[in-house]
């Protein structure tokens, strides 16, 4: 069976609204590993309704679809691997937010997805994706990638994952560590 790739990350500033990465992380903790395809379509539209609602918070980002099989599957290895390593992990708490210094706090959130090539799911993700290169890396396209999660039917995924980093909020990322070569592939958000 070939598959395509889908895959969105989002770094929010989550210091000006923490409830964003309590909702965030909830989504996360309600997940049940085995999950039925209509527990799969909860999770996931829960979690793009929390993104779309707060995209203003989004600074950086980035969203992937391939429909090269061995692409699709080395990506979606990759995605998964962000969920296992340490590759987000700080090495102590990020501290207390110094608003007169213009200290900011983030989360990534990170949806990845092998969907069936050629199925009605497919094809519709396809569509929201074709966005020309211009636009690519705005909020608007942002929207529009996010806003297809909900249509899609989870009997045409082959294989998903998603994970927000950090799970503590006293863990959140700062300006400084996502200037870091790690994460350049996190595109600054325009609009």
């Amino acid at each position: 069976m070939r598959v395509s790739i889908f895959a969105v990350e989002l770094a929010l500033r989550v210091e000006r609204a923490r409830q964003v990465h309590e909702q965030l992380l909830a989504c996360t903790q309600a997940a049940l590993p085995a999950s039925s395809l209509q527990e799969k379509w909860d999770f996931y539209g829960g979690a793009a309704r929390v993104l779309l609602a707060n995209l203003s918070l989004a600074e950086r980002g980035c969203w992937d679809f391939f429909e090269d099989d061995a692409r699709a599957r080395r990506d979606f290895e990759m995605w998964k691997g962000g969920m296992t390593t340490r590759e987000g992990a700080r090495t102590s708490p990020s501290g207390t937010v110094d608003p007169y210094r213009g200290d900011a706090r983030f989360a990534t959130f990170t949806i990845s997805m092998l969907l069936v090539h050629g199925s009605p799911s497919e094809r519709a993700m396809a569509a929201a994706c074709a966005i020309p290169d211009p636009q690519l890396w705005h909020r608007a396209s942002f929207h529009r990638v996010l806003s297809a999660i909900s249509g899609l039917s989870f009997a045409s995924v082959y294989s998903d994952v998603a994970y927000l980093i950090p799970r503590d909020f006293e863990w959140a990322l700062t300006a400084e560590d996502l200037a870091q070569e790690k994460f350049e592939y996190l595109r600054p958000i325009v609009g």
